[in-house]
C-alpha cells in the first residue's frame, strides 16, 4: 500500500471518527431532547384529563346532592312511592334531567329497580343495577353506556343516595362524554386523546391511560374503559431522517476534505524523504560528489546537513586512501577499505530507509524516529571519518562464490580426528551451498576448530561439528567442545587483535574468523563458562 494511500486512510479515519461521533450524539440528543418535550405535554395533558374528570364528577355529584335533597323535601315523590300517581315519579328523571344538564339520570331502588329514567322514560321497574354497580358504593367516577330510544348515550357518572320514609333510593347522573372537547385539549397534532371501551389494544402508540370502570347499561355488564393519549411517532420518525441526511452531507464532505489534504501532505511530506532517500543512494566511494546541503529549519533540514557533513569528511578521507592505494604495494587494502566504507554507509542507508518507511507508514511518528536515529548516524558517520584516516587490514572476500558446508566439514574432521580428539559431524537435513568462497568458509572452520583443540590442553574430548538450514534462511554451522571454556572477561575480548590467552599464541585465529564471517555477510556468537566449554554459532548466508 503506498504512502498516499495510507495517509489518505489515517486522515480519514482521524477525520470521520470525531464528525460520526459529533453526529450521532447530536442526533441522540435531539431525539432525545423531542422526546421529552413530547413527554412533557404528554404529562400536562394527563394531569389536564385528570382535572377535567375531577371538576366533571365535582358537578355530577354536587348537581345530584342537589336532586337528593329536592327529592327529600318533595311530598309528591312519597305520594307516588306509597301508591299516588305514579306519572310524576315516571316523568321526574325526565324533567330533572335537561335541568340539571345531565346526559344520563336514573332514580333506583335499593334492590336495584328502575322508578325513573331521564334518557329512557319506559325503562322504569326495569331491574338493572348495572349502573349503581359500575359506579360502586365508593360513590365514585364510571363511565357509562345507557340506552336511548335512538340507541345509547356515554357519560361520565357518579351516584347519591335519597332516605325517604326510612327507605334508602340510588340517583345515579352524569355529565355527557364529549368526545371533540377531548381532543381540543391535546397541545399538538402528533398527540390525540381517545376514549377506549374495554382493553387497549398493544402497539396502538398509547403513552399515558386513565383507566375508568365501565357500566354498559345496553348489555347489562361492568368493565373497564379508558382515557388513552396517543403519540403520533411520524413526526420524531421525520426529524430522524433530516438529521440522518445532515450527517451523511457532512461526512461526504468531511471525507472528501480529508482525502484532499491526506493528498497535499503527501506530497509535502514523501517528496523531501523520497529525495533524500534517492540521493543517499547515490553514494559510493568512487562517488562523493552528491551534496545534501538545503536551508529547511526542520528535522529533514538537520538529517541533509548532517548527511552532507559525512560527504565532506569521506570526500576528504577517499582523496587519502586513493592516495595512499597509489603507494601501498598491496592493492587488496583499497579494495579492503572501499568494501569497509561501503559497510559503515549501509546502517545509514538503513536509517534513511527506516524514515521513509516511518514516513509512509507513521508519518505522525518521523520526528521521534528520526531523533532515536540520530545516534545512529553520528556514530556511522564518525566511524567512516575515521577509517577515512586510517588503514584497515582486512582482506576482501570474492564475489558470487559458492561452498559445501557439509563436504567441508567432513573434510575437516576427518583431518582433526585422533585417538586424543573425536570430532563428529551432524547434518540436519539439506544443507544449501553457502554464499562464501570455499577457502574462506574452510578458514573459518580450521580456525573455529583449532581454537577448540587448544582448550582442551592436551586432554582427550570432543569436538562436535554440525550444519543445517531453515527453509528461506542462513546456514546455520556450530562448532561445539568441551574444553575448559571461558570466563566473561575473556569472553569479552575473545574476538580483540592479538588477544590470546595461550602461551605464545598470536592472537589473531578469533580475529580473522570474526573479520572473515563478516566479509561473507555472517554472523557469529559463542556460549561459554569456565569449565563447560564453549560453542560456536555461525549463520552465513545460503548462495
Amino acid at each position: 500500500m503506498r504512502f498516499r494511500t495510507r495517509l489518505a486512510l489515517a486522515f480519514v479515519v482521524v477525520a470521520l471518527g470525531p464528525v460520526l461521533v459529533l453526529g450521532v450524539g447530536l442526533r441522540r440528543e435531539m431525539l432525545a431532547r423531542f422526546d421529552r418535550q413530547a413527554d412533557d405535554r404528554v404529562a400536562g395533558l394527563v394531569r389536564l384529563l385528570r382535572q377535567r374528570v375531577g371538576d366533571d364528577l365535582a358537578v355530577a355529584r354536587s348537581r345530584l346532592a342537589s336532586l337528593a335533597r329536592s327529592l327529600e323535601a318533595d311530598n309528591r315523590f312519597r305520594l307516588a312511592e306509597a301508591g299516588g300517581d305514579r306519572r310524576w315519579l315516571l316523568d321526574w328523571a325526565a324533567e330533572a334531567m335537561p335541568a340539571t344538564g345531565l346526559a344520563v339520570l336514573q332514580l333506583h331502588e335499593a334492590t336495584g329497580r328502575i322508578l325513573s329514567s331521564g334518557q329512557f322514560r319506559n325503562d322504569f321497574d326495569r331491574v338493572a343495577p348495572t349502573l349503581p354497580n359500575a359506579v360502586g358504593s365508593d360513590s365514585g367516577l364510571a363511565l357509562v353506556r345507557a340506552r336511548r330510544p335512538e340507541g345509547s348515550v356515554l357519560a361520565l357518572a357518579t351516584m347519591d343516595s335519597v332516605l325517604v320514609a326510612g327507605r334508602r333510593y340510588v340517583l345515579v347522573g352524569g355529565l355527557p362524554v364529549d368526545s371533540a372537547r377531548l381532543g381540543a385539549l391535546a397541545p399538538d397534532p402528533e398527540i390525540a386523546v381517545a376514549l377506549e371501551l374495554g382493553p387497549v389494544a398493544e402497539g396502538s402508540a398509547v403513552v399515558a391511560e386513565i383507566p375508568l370502570r365501565f357500566g354498559d347499561d345496553v348489555g347489562e355488564s361492568v368493565g373497564r374503559a379508558s382515557l388513552v393519549v396517543r403519540r403520533d411517532p411520524g413526526p420524531a420518525q421525520a426529524l430522524a431522517r433530516r438529521l440522518d441526511r445532515w450527517i451523511v452531507v457532512a461526512v461526504a464532505g468531511t471525507l472528501v476534505a480529508a482525502l484532499l489534504l491526506a493528498l497535499w501532505l503527501a506530497r509535502r511530506v514523501a517528496q523531501p524523504i523520497a529525495d533524500l532517500a534517492a540521493k543517499t543512494e547515490r553514494i559510493d566511494l568512487e562517488r562523493l560528489d552528491q551534496g545534501f546541503a538545503t536551508d529547511r529549519p526542520d528535522e529533514l533540514g538537520a538529517l541533509s546537513r548532517l548527511l552532507d557533513q559525512m560527504t565532506n569528511r569521506l570526500r576528504l578521507g577517499a582523496q587519502r586512501l586513493r592516495e595512499a592505494e597509489r603507494r601501498a604495494t598491496v592493492g587488496d587494502l583499497a579494495r579492503q577499505v572501499n568494501h569497509d566504507i561501503k559497510n559503515g554507509l549501509t546502517p545509514i542507508r538503513h536509517v534513511v530507509r527506516h524514515l521513509v518507511d516511518t514516513a509512509e507508514r507513521e508519518p505522525e511518528r518521523l520526528v521521534p524516529i528520526l531523533l532515536e536515529r540520530r545516534a545512529t548516524l553520528e556514530s556511522s558517520v564518525d566511524y567512516l571519518d575515521q577509517l577515512a584516516r586510517s588503514y584497515a587490514r582486512l582482506a576482501p572476500s570474492p564475489t558470487g562464490a559458492r561452498a559445501d558446508a557439509a563436504a567441508i566439514l567432513h573434510e575437516i574432521a576427518a583431518a582433526r580426528r585422533s585417538e586424543r580428539v573425536a570430532v563428529p559431524v551432524r547434518i540436519e537435513g539439506p544443507v544449501p551451498p553457502v554464499a562464501a568462497d570455499p577457502l574462506v568458509l574452510r578458514r573459518i572452520v580450521e580456525n573455529l576448530v583449532a581454537n577448540a583443540v587448544d582448550a582442551l590442553e592436551g586432554r582427550a574430548g570432543t569436538i562436535v561439528l554440525e550444519a543445517a538450514s531453515a527453509p528461506a534462511g542462513p546456514v546455520r554451522i556450530n562448532v561445539a567442545d568441551d574444553g575448559r571454556g571461558m570466563t566473561a572477561a575473556e569472553l569479552e575480548r575473545a574476538f580483540d587483535d592479538f588477544f590470546s590467552t595461550k602461551p605464545g599464541g598470536t592472537g589473531l585465529g578469533l580475529s580473522v574468523v570474526r573479520r572473515l564471517v563478516s566479509d561473507v555477510g555472517g554472523s557469529i556468537r559463542v556460549e561459554t563458562g569456565p569449565g563447560q566449554g564453549a560453542t560456536f554459532f555461525l549463520e552465513l548466508p545460503a548462495a
